[in-house]
């Protein structure tokens, strides 16, 4: 996604109170490897003792690979939204195809393929998974729990500390004020479901 499509969820954030950075990178002629170093460059110098990162899709495996890569980064929480941590059924599927297959790039190396994905980020994560199955990706995902574009099996992984599935969308997840509550509390608290009260109400 391009940043501009990002501006909803945002300014969202940016009215519970956080300073917001939406950065963009090159999907298609970088990896997401060399895509997190070109990242760093730009959130190294922020001046920040806290960094929590948000990314929706391929930009959550941008960020595992800038978690692992750079643990010297200010700690805080990551939010993934429908990232297929573990590779994408539909690139693995379109790659090889002439004309379609271009709009993956190098997004496939240690990214979309599944192979190579980082494994330890060393912070907690969160992920927010779709079951909404709308999407230009349905063809290519009868008969498996979906968002649309990935499935819910390629957004699990083992390093996630937290995760939740909503009825959204791959795209609707971006709109959604139901995953924003979803972001909003894991990034204040580190889980998704909301405190216990006391038995007594106090």
């Amino acid at each position: 996604m391009r940043p501009l499509v990002l501006q909803v969820l945002a300014g969202r954030l940016r009215r519970a109170g956080y300073m917001v950075h939406v950065p963009a990178y090159a999907s298609v002629t970088l990896t997401p490897a060399q895509n997190a170093e070109r990242l760093h460059l730009v959130i190294k110098d922020f001046p920040t003792e806290r960094l929590h990162i948000v990314a929706h899709s391929l930009g959550g495996i941008v960020a595992l690979h800038l978690l692992e890569k750079y643990p010297d980064l200010p700690m805080g929480r990551l939010v993934t939204l429908g990232t297929p941590a573990q590779g994408s059924k539909i690139a693995r599927l379109i790659k090889p195809l002439p004309v379609l297959g271009r709009a993956f790039g190098k997004s496939m190396v240690a990214g979309l393929s599944g192979a190579g994905v980082p494994q330890h980020i060393g912070r907690e994560w969160g992920a927010v998974i779709g079951t909404l199955s709308v999407g230009l990706g349905m063809p290519f995902l009868r008969g498996d729990a979906n968002d649309g574009a990935v499935r819910v099996c390629e957004a699990e992984h083992p390093a996630q500390t937290a995760r939740i599935q909503q009825h959204v969308s791959h795209t609707g997840m971006l709109f959604s004020p139901l995953t924003f509550t979803s972001i909003l509390r894991f990034l204040q608290t580190g889980q998704f479901s909301p405190p216990l009260m006391p038995a007594n109400g106090a």
